[in-house]
C-alpha cells in the first residue's frame, strides 16, 4: 500500500513539456487507495488520459494506465526528454486506444531520421497482421 502514496513523490515536479510546450499539472487525490487494484505488469493498457492542468483545462498525454480504484486511474508517460511521470487521472478522463492509435503517436513522436528503422516502408497505423 505504501506505494501508491509514493506516486506522486515520484517526480517532485509537477510539470512537463510535451511538442515543446511545459505543462503544470495537478496531481488529484485518488481517495483511499485500500481498494486499488494493478494490472499485470507489462501489459498494462494504452490509454489516452485528459491530465488535469494547475491554471484549469486538460491536456491529452497518451499514457499506460497501471492501477485503478473506484474513482481514479494512474497513468504513466513520458515527456519530451523521456522523463517518466506518473498522476492518478478522474476515471472519466481516461479512455482506452487501440494499437492503431498507438501507433500513429509513436510515429509521430519519433525522430524523423529514426522513422524509417522503426517502420521501413509501413504506413503508421497500419499494423501487421498476427
Amino acid at each position: 500500500m505504501g506505494a501508491f502514496f509514493c506516486v506522486s513523490s515520484i517526480s517532485p515536479m509537477a510539470s512537463f513539456t510535451l511538442d515543446g510546450e511545459t505543462y503544470d499539472y495537478l496531481i488529484p487525490d485518488p481517495g483511499t487507495h485500500g481498494d486499488a487494484h494493478s494490472w499485470v505488469y507489462g501489459q498494462y493498457p494504452k490509454v489516452l488520459a485528459s491530465v488535469p492542468l494547475a491554471g484549469g483545462g486538460t491536456v491529452d498525454v497518451f499514457a499506460s494506465a497501471e492501477r485503478w480504484n473506484s474513482s481514479h486511474i494512474l497513468v504513466s508517460w513520458a515527456d519530451d526528454g523521456d522523463h517518466p511521470h506518473w498522476a492518478w487521472i478522474p476515471a472519466g478522463n481516461v479512455q482506452r486506444v487501440n494499437d492503431s492509435d498507438w501507433d500513429i503517436e509513436e510515429y509521430r513522436r519519433c525522430p524523423p531520421e529514426l522513422r524509417g528503422v522503426r517502420w521501413g516502408n509501413r504506413l503508421p497505423g497500419f499494423l501487421p497482421a498476427d
